[in-house]
């Protein structure tokens, strides 16, 4: 049996860096607007807040949506698909930024939530885009052999109702209405065994849910392993990409 929505894992914050890295340092007196739509516990977001920006959060869950607030400049506790809700709390306001990271994949309709909240972003501002890649080195040697098994977090959560490769995604990124500027990725060489990790760190105290991020280990390796990873798997994405990362600008209306 798959028990597809038990949780049986101690949730861990993590930095989308893959994300973060697409928005760049403000420089400007007046900060430029994010909405990060799912924002969870605000981790992400906190980090693109520290570059200049003002950061709002669309977050369902009370926990998370309390911890996202005393880091974001507003926090929404809102469904992201009750959109007349959405629509009240926002009134007018424009942002310059959207960001989905990690969300898009655990909706039924990925191309109708895109769309109704490319409403809230001004022309010519941009929606930037993570969603984990469904072809990914491990998962091809999974189907090789005939194995479609689910996990308790990764590309093959048991949460995602949705799946995505590189050229599936910039297609949905296209026919929302926005014209695709970039594509990244984040790789999938250390990350690989980031289960294990995790269980290691879960023998340990419990309640510190940055442990990782916070540890020395993880910011060495965010420091000089990364980058390597990174120019390693750059000209393979397909292959050796965990998430793809797409930054869109909204086209004219």
């Amino acid at each position: 049996m798959i028990h597809l929505h038990e949780k049986r894992y101690e949730y861990l914050e993590e930095i989308n860096e893959g994300v973060v890295r697409q928005i760049p340092a403000n420089r400007a007196a007046v900060r430029p607007t994010v909405l990060d739509v799912g924002c969870g516990s605000g981790a992400m977001a906190e980090a693109v807040r520290q570059k200049g920006y003002e950061v709002w959060g669309l977050e369902e869950n009370e926990e998370a949506a309390g911890r996202a607030a005393r880091r974001l400049d507003c926090v929404l506790r809102l469904n992201l698909h009750d959109y007349p809700a959405v629509r009240t709390a926002l009134g007018e306001r424009k942002f310059d930024y959207l960001i989905f990271s990690d969300v898009l994949e655990h909706v039924y309709d990925p191309f109708s939530v895109l769309r109704e909240y490319l409403g809230f972003v001004r022309s010519g501002g941009r929606v930037v885009i993570s969603v984990p890649n469904a072809l990914v080195w491990t998962n091809r040697a999974s189907f090789l052999f005939g194995r479609f098994e689910y996990a308790d977090t990764g590309v093959m959560d048991r949460t995602h109702i949705r799946w995505f490769t590189f050229r599936s995604a910039k297609r949905l990124v296209r026919a929302a209405g926005c014209t695709l500027e970039k594509v990244d990725y984040t790789p999938f060489f250390v990350r690989a065994a980031l289960p294990l990790i995790k269980k290691l760190l879960r023998s340990g105290p419990v309640g510190n849910r940055r442990q990782l991020i916070d540890s020395p280990a993880y910011k060495a390796y965010m420091r000089t392993v990364y980058p390597l990873e990174y120019i390693a798997g750059f000209w393979l994405k397909s292959w050796f990409g965990f998430r793809i990362i797409l930054v869109g600008v909204k086209d004219p209306a």
